[in-house]
């Protein structure tokens, strides 16, 4: 097993997970990277002393695609209409989970 190279610590090395988790997360095994990503990312955290550290270009190869949604206000919307308005901006942005191809157009 790795150890920490700042604290020596075996136990407080955890794998970096970016994005928005759809649950909970084993925090035994992971740490949470926030939901940007970017070309230069920490893949490991340790949460004894906060080094973070082995980065790898995880897009090298991809381009890089926007995809970019507008927002209403949710000011006075009633708990359904706000779970209304979630579903459908899901939607915009997963492609009613089909989800997007590498060049950035819808998955069908």
């Amino acid at each position: 097993m790795k150890s920490c190279p700042t604290c020596n610590s075996s136990n407080g090395l955890r794998k970096i997970i970016y994005g928005m988790p759809d649950g909970p997360v084993d925090e035994e095994r992971y740490a949470i990277g926030g939901c940007c990503v970017s070309d230069n990312d920490p893949t490991l955290k340790c949460v004894e002393c906060g080094w973070k550290g082995e980065f790898k270009n995880s897009n090298k190869d991809k381009k890089k695609v926007v995809h970019v949604v507008e927002l209403e206000s949710t000011e006075g919307m009633s708990d359904s209409d706000l779970d209304e308005y979630a579903k459908k901006l899901w939607g915009k942005l997963t492609n009613d989970g089909k989800g997007w191809s590498d060049n950035g157009d819808p998955k069908r």
